[in-house]
């Protein structure tokens, strides 16, 4: 009984791929649509995503989130600093998602937060 139920799961998820990403993938938010918003909205998106990613790190490699701390809260004229930094690097890599350059940002200073 237990095997009918996940495989009636199994099989939702795969109609639920093959249908729902298409749709998805060919109106993905990129870092070119993000770059087209006010700057105040760039900064605030930013802040968001690293106050996220060091809640995250927090609950499960602190390490990271003592490096996030550091790196991007250190004071105010650093979160200036990297704001200008990350939305910089975001521009050189318009084609992705924002939200995977700030993690690939965060990665890159602080560590993976992977295995």
């Amino acid at each position: 009984m237990l095997q009918i139920s996940s495989i009636r799961i199994a099989i939702k998820i795969v109609f639920s791929a093959l249908f729902c990403i298409p749709t998805y993938a060919e109106t993905a938010f990129t870092g070119e649509d993000f770059l087209g918003w006010d700057q105040s909205a760039q900064t605030g998106f930013v802040q968001t995503s690293m106050s996220m990613a060091g809640i995250i790190a927090s609950q499960t490699k602190p390490e990271i989130a003592r490096c996030i701390d550091g790196w991007y809260f250190a004071s105010d004229a650093v979160v200036d600093q990297r704001n200008s930094e990350i939305i910089a690097l975001i521009g050189e890599n318009a084609g992705f998602h924002p939200s995977a350059v700030i993690l690939a940002a965060i990665q890159q200073e602080c560590g993976t937060f992977g295995e």
